[in-house]
């Protein structure tokens, strides 16, 4: 990635043009970020257009496109239990194991 970058928007292409899944996430935080400020700024429509073509650009792209969809949509992120917290759910309290 030694492409120049003159523009920020330019950064988060750079990152999802690369084709590196491990830059999608990087890509994902700077869309997350950039949503909130069209919609502070009050121009939902030019981030309604960046979300279009980004869809049209990177349709290919299933696991870039399901993170741009949570953003989209405003879903959290679903967080998987940990461990412990499966053992805790899974084990009642009290038993001797």
């Amino acid at each position: 990635m030694s492409k120049k970058v003159t523009k920020p928007n330019q950064n988060m292409q750079v990152w999802i043009d690369a084709g590196k899944s491990k830059y999608y996430a990087s890509a994902l935080g700077h869309l997350k970020h950039a949503k909130k400020c069209y919609e502070r700024a009050g121009i939902e429509a030019e981030w309604d257009s960046l979300v279009a073509d980004l869809r049209a650009r990177h349709y290919r792209k299933k696991s870039f496109m399901a993170g741009l969809e949570r953003i989209v949509s405003g879903a959290a992120k679903r967080r998987e239990p940990t461990f412990l917290e499966r053992a805790r759910w899974r084990w009642p309290k009290g038993s001797n194991r």
